[in-house]
């Protein structure tokens, strides 16, 4: 398939500056530092690692909320960054983002209709009867019923939310949707509910979803391919066959291990031992290499090349090949 979305060397840079006219300076800090990825149409491309590792920060970029230091973002292949209003404003209806918290997205004194109707008008819908019928279609589509656009946010349960902010998006015709933690705080029954949804959609729509979230045994199920980030960078990609069944980077291995299993077993990767490093202090070489347990003393001067594995699966660690061939289970 295609590409439809892309990054390259991708870096944004956080904070910085001065503090007061008479503060200290203060480095800015590199939340994505060097990022390259290409998104195919039709996929679903998961993004995963611990918190205040950059998948956020990455997302937002990708939609053009946050600006790029240096790299660019391509649609379709052509660049995205840096465009003239009108057509960033034609880009960021083909890219749209789904919050990690559904009801703060929302606007708590307006009616659910209202908040979907300006989005249309934003993006320059001036029929109030054909607003009204895409608001009506989009509710339906998400299993909702159009009496809903009367209801407040705070009527809505935290699946209706997480519905509303499908429906919302959805209004603009997107052709890539960005999930952000789609399922968290969300008992099972509600999870599969909206795994569900998520999959006909794409399905209805054509969308190409960009999944992030910590639960792994979801990423799983629905991803197709899978960046694994620390740091900032990317350390390992592949299908989620690959990187399930057989991860190579020591910090993915750790990330597979430390999910709960309920057949009891033993994981054989070395646990996850202490916090990240803080962005204003990244260590030098591998940025991982202070909490791995394979990590030798190239490890802390030199970064790691980025390798193939194989067709698809690349890992940018010195030690990959040392790895146990053994398979991280994380349950389905």
């Amino acid at each position: 398939m295609p590409e439809i979305l892309g990054a390259r060397e991708l870096v944004v840079a956080l904070g910085g500056g001065r503090r007061g006219l008479l503060g200290r300076r203060t480095a800015a800090v590199r939340a994505v530092d060097g990022v390259s990825l290409s998104i195919a149409e039709g996929e679903t491309f998961g993004i995963v690692g611990e918190s205040g590792c950059g998948k956020t920060t990455l997302a937002r970029t990708l939609l053009g909320l946050q600006r790029e230091a240096t790299g660019e973002i391509l649609l379709d292949g052509r660049r995205a960054s840096g465009r003239a209003p009108p057509a960033a404003r034609r880009d960021r209806a083909a890219v749209q983002y789904v919050h990690q918290d559904p009801g703060a997205a929302l606007d708590p004194w307006w009616r659910v209709g209202a908040t979907m109707d300006e989005g249309l008008r934003i993006h320059g819908v001036r029929d109030a009867g054909q607003r009204a019928a895409r608001i009506a279609e989009m509710l339906e589509a998400v299993g909702l019923d159009a009496a809903m656009a009367v209801r407040y946010p705070h009527e809505l349960s935290g699946g209706q939310q997480r519905r509303i902010g499908l429906a919302r998006i959805l209004l603009l015709r997107p052709r890539v949707v960005i999930l952000d933690e789609p399922t968290a705080g969300l008992d099972l029954s509600v999870q599969a509910a909206v795994l569900r949804l998520l999959r006909d959609l794409r399905g209805r729509f054509g969308l190409t979803y960009v999944f992030i979230s910590h639960d792994l045994s979801v990423v799983r199920r629905v991803c197709d391919r899978i960046a694994v980030m620390y740091l900032g960078r990317i350390v390992e990609e592949g299908s989620a066959e690959q990187v399930f069944a057989a991860p190579r980077h020591p910090y993915t291995r750790a990330l597979l291990a430390a999910a709960p299993h309920l057949d009891g077993r033993a994981s054989t990767a070395p646990p996850l031992t202490g916090d990240p490093p803080s962005l204003r202090a990244v260590p030098p070489g591998c940025r991982f290499h202070p909490r791995c347990a394979l990590a030798r003393a190239e490890c802390a001067v030199t970064p790691p090349p980025t390798d193939t594995v194989a067709a698809g699966h690349a890992v940018a660690c010195h030690r990959w090949r040392e790895t146990v061939d053994a398979p991280e289970k994380v349950p389905a």
